[in-house]
């Protein structure tokens, strides 16, 4: 092995470390947050980082600039079909149920949220985590503050009747704390108090006349999303032309 391409395994490493050093089960759907990048250091590197890798992350957020531009235009087309896909509807339902998840996680009840979300998603969410939390004695504190950025990456619309079955892939960017903390002493075991930006890949599903989260994955995934065709069946195509 040559030294530059010790250099360059070293320097993979490195930055595999620090993004997967450190992590703690946070938030809706107990993904990852990467704890060490709230550390004074963390944002440091993450700076240094940012301008090492500026011409990926520009070409990231182009081709998903691009994704949600495309994905807003057939909106406004399926809007005319049915009026819950329309852009302000639908950012008002996504927003509404958002919130709402994220009081009942929380709550550490996911039962209040079951008319908002697909039974096997809040079923599957309340074994793995909150009741494995709550038999290890802790407690996932997940504060929402703000919604920053509710955007349309990918649609898989269906042909059944009023678009029943279609799942929409969303990028949303909340300001949130999310910890676990010990529930008899209540500090934080993992994590640490504090407000900061996530981004989280929210799939909803179209299910009897509701939007619904149907799954919840990693903000690193938004790519992957946006570089995805959308799959809208031709019927559906013709079908918003002719009601245009």
């Amino acid at each position: 092995m040559t030294s530059k391409q010790k250099q360059l395994l070293f320097t993979i490493i490195f930055i595999a470390i620090l993004f997967y050093a450190d992590p703690v089960y946070a938030g809706p759907g107990g993904g990852i947050a990467k704890a060490f990048f709230k550390t004074w250091w963390g944002k440091a590197i993450l700076i240094l980082l940012t301008i090492i890798f500026l011409p990926l992350i520009i070409y990231m957020k182009t081709v998903e600039y691009f994704a949600v531009r495309k994905a807003k235009k057939e909106l406004l087309k399926l809007g005319m079909i049915n009026k819950d896909f329309s852009w302000l509807n639908l950012e008002k339902n996504i927003t509404n149920v958002f919130t709402r998840v994220y009081i009942a996680w929380s709550k550490g009840d996911m039962k209040e949220v079951s008319e908002y979300v697909n039974h096997w998603y809040w079923q599957n969410q309340q074994t793995v985590h909150l009741d494995k939390w709550k038999a290890e004695n802790l407690k996932n504190v997940c504060n929402l503050e703000s919604i920053s950025s509710i955007k349309p990456l990918y649609l898989e619309i269906s042909e059944e009747d009023n678009l029943e079955g279609s799942k929409i892939a969303f990028s949303i960017t909340a300001n949130v704390e999310d910890y676990l903390i010990d529930r008899d002493t209540r500090r934080p075991v993992i994590g640490k108090k504090g407000y900061s930006d996530e981004e989280k890949i929210w799939i909803m599903e179209y299910t009897e006349g509701k939007w619904l989260l149907d799954d919840i994955r990693d903000g690193d995934m938004s790519l992957q999303f946006a570089k995805l065709d959308n799959i809208i069946p031709e019927s559906i195509v013709s079908q918003s032309l002719h009601r245009a």
